[in-house]
C-alpha cells in the first residue's frame, strides 16, 4: 500500500511577505538599489534609503514612502549614525541590502595607491561596516538577512577590471565568512552576482551604440535590468530562501557557464 505524503504545505505566497520588517538599502538612490527598494516595499517592508546624493536618495524614499538617510557608507562614523537613525525610524533593523559598487577601469600595474584605496572602499569597506554594525542589530531583532551585490568580475577575468574583480572576489568571500559567523544568530548572508546591468550609467553607454555586439554573447539575448537583480534580492530577503545562506546567486543570463572559445575553433561549420 502506498503511503501518501501528508506533510504540511506552506503558504508560499505568505513566505514572500516582509510586513512590518525594517530594511536598510545602501545605495538605494538609483539603479539596482532603487528597484530593490520598490521590491521590498511591495512585499510589505519598511525601508530606509541610504546614499550620498540628496536628490536621488530623497526621490527614491518618496517613491516608496520610506526614509532618506544621507551619509558616506565607506566611513565608520557615518555608518554608525546611519544604522542608529534607521533603527529608530524603522522600529528596528531586520535586513540590509547593500548595492554599492563601481569599477576603476585600469590595468593592475597602472593603479595608483589612490585607485587601490578608492576601489577597496567603494566595493568592500562599506560591506564590512554594514556587516559589523548592522549584523548585530538584525540579530537583536530575532534574525534576518543581509544581501550584497557582487559581480561576475569577481569570478572571471574582464579587461581592465583587475582591481574591481579582486575587490568583488573579496566581497564574495566576506559573504561566506559572515554567513558562518552569524548563522547561530539567525542572520542569513548572501550575494546576488550579475554581469552587466542596464543601470542608468550603462544604459547611456548602450544607447550611444557602443557595446551593441555584446548582446550576442548573452544566452538569453539581453542585458540584465536592475529589476532582474532586485527580484533575486527579494527572494534572498524573504522566507522563501529561509534555508539559504553563504550563497552566491548568479544573475548573468547563463553567460559564465559558456565556453568562451568560439565553436568554430573546435568544429567545422555544419558539424
Amino acid at each position: 500500500m502506498t503511503n501518501l505524503d501528508t506533510s504540511p504545505v506552506p503558504d508560499y505566497l505568505r513566505m514572500l511577505r516582509l510586513d512590518g520588517k525594517g530594511y536598510v538599502i545602501i545605495g538605494g538612490g538609483q539603479g539596482i538599489g532603487r528597484q530593490a527598494a520598490h521590491a521590498l516595499r511591495q512585499a510589505g517592508a519598511k525601508v530606509a534609503i541610504v546614499g550620498r546624493s540628496k536628490e536621488m536618495t530623497e526621490a527614491t524614499a518618496a517613491e516608496v514612502k520610506g526614509f532618506a538617510i544621507l551619509g558616506d557608507a565607506t566611513k565608520r562614523v557615518d555608518m554608525q549614525r546611519i544604522f542608529a537613525e534607521a533603527s529608530d525610524k524603522l522600529g528596528g533593523v531586520h535586513g540590509i541590502v547593500d548595492t554599492l559598487g563601481q569599477v576603476c577601469r585600469k590595468p593592475i600595474v597602472a593603479a595608483t595607491d589612490e585607485d587601490i584605496a578608492w576601489q577597496y572602499d567603494i566595493v568592500l569597506r562599506h560591506a564590512l561596516l554594514a556587516t559589523q554594525i548592522g549584523g548585530p542589530m538584525i540579530a537583536a531583532n530575532g534574525g534576518g538577512t543581509i544581501t550584497f551585490v557582487g559581480s561576475v568580475s569577481g569570478i572571471t577575468w574582464l579587461s581592465n577590471h583587475g582591481l574591481y574583480g579582486t575587490s568583488k572576489a573579496a566581497l564574495h568571500q566576506l559573504v561566506r565568512a559572515a554567513a558562518m559567523e552569524l548563522a547561530e544568530q539567525k542572520v542569513r548572508v548572501n550575494i546576488v552576482t550579475p554581469n552587466v546591468v542596464q543601470t542608468p550609467r550603462v544604459k547611456g553607454y548602450m544607447d550611444s551604440g557602443r557595446g551593441a555586439r555584446a548582446i550576442d554573447y548573452y544566452p538569453l539575448g539581453r542585458l540584465a535590468t536592475p529589476a532582474d537583480v532586485a527580484s533575486a534580492i527579494l527572494y534572498l530577503s524573504t522566507d522563501l530562501s529561509s534555508y539559504v545562506t553563504g550563497q552566491m546567486l548568479l544573475v548573468d543570463s547563463g553567460m559564465t557557464i559558456q565556453n568562451p572559445m568560439p565553436e568554430s575553433v573546435w568544429f567545422e561549420e555544419g558539424e
